[in-house]
């Protein structure tokens, strides 16, 4: 079966693996398989990110996502991020445990110079300790609420991303979410969902996708051309540039060695690319639950 195309619009967002698959935590869910110890993708510099940023603002793009692994194990993040906020609004991607005082006043006090936002969201997979532990590792949950809590103390306001196993109410756990995040001082929680992907060591969990699983051109014409991140997204590691951060481990994904290289169709031939269309703006900072006082 063929495999039909997205288009490629124009680079509105940059997503920049900069401290490689390092993580100090080994999820069970994990799709790029980061874990303690994985130095499987070298970190890129500080230099390296401030020319990626340069390419991104020369070919038009609106905003920075740094991601890993875990970001803060990178030595030189919270430099990074200034950078990044000199020149565009910026969201890191972390599990939340390495916010200590001292850094989360070093992000708060880039964000304050800065005239673009910068927005943390922080991984918790149940808003019970034992059920988020269980996918993401002992004492996890304790450690990424209260890296959290300094975020919220400093007035960065975190947003908390979830991912959704299986077919709970969601309106349930958002409530859950939110009496939790409201026990720690947070003002007005935001909680975001996320779906499981099934490839990395999720693949090995539950299992992959199968065959039919694949966004079909049938499939493809009932949504816009924005839906999919690939269409105006590009994810830079420091083994080349791929068509979006969910893919950066499968095979057909990669696109170049430079970002120019990849300003160009592709082709929506795994089955990872179901679940997005599915959902619909997975790894933007869209459909943030937020409930109105």
């Amino acid at each position: 079966m063929n495999s039909p195309g997205r288009p490629f619009t124009g680079l509105d967002s940059l997503w920049i693996q900069a401290a490689g698959l390092a993580c100090n935590l080994r999820c069970a869910h994990c799709f790029n398989r980061s874990a303690p110890g994985n130095r499987d993708l070298p970190f890129l510099s500080r230099r390296e990110v401030r020319g990626l940023l340069d390419e991104a603002s020369a070919a038009g793009a609106r905003d920075i996502v740094l991601t890993g692994g875990e970001p803060f194990l990178h030595p030189e993040m919270a430099e990074i991020v200034g950078d990044s906020l000199s020149m565009f609004p910026t969201t890191v991607l972390t599990n939340g445990t390495l916010l200590s005082g001292r850094l989360v006043s070093r992000l708060a006090a880039a964000a304050a110079g800065s005239r673009y936002s910068l927005e943390i969201r922080i991984s918790l997979d149940a808003p019970s300790e034992e059920e988020n532990d269980a996918i993401r590792g002992k004492g996890s949950f304790r450690s990424a609420l209260a890296g959290a809590a300094r975020l919220e103390e400093a007035g960065l306001l975190p947003i908390v991303t979830a991912v959704r196993f299986g077919e709970d109410d969601s309106a349930e756990t958002l409530e859950a979410f939110e009496n939790l995040l409201r026990s720690k001082g947070f003002r007005k929680p935001r909680v975001k969902f996320l779906p499981v992907f099934r490839i990395g060591r999720e693949e090995e969990r539950s299992g992959g996708y199968g065959e039919p699983e694949r966004v079909t051109q049938e499939m493809l014409d009932l949504v816009g051309a924005s839906l999919l991140l690939c269409s105006g997204a590009r994810l830079v590691t420091a083994d080349g540039v791929w068509a979006c951060p969910i893919l950066m481990n499968e095979p057909g994904a990669r696109m170049g060695n430079v970002l120019a290289e990849s300003f160009r169709p592709f082709p929506i031939a795994h089955g990872a690319c179901t679940t997005c269309l599915r959902h619909g703006a997975v790894c933007a900072n869209a459909a943030i639950a937020v409930r109105e006082e």
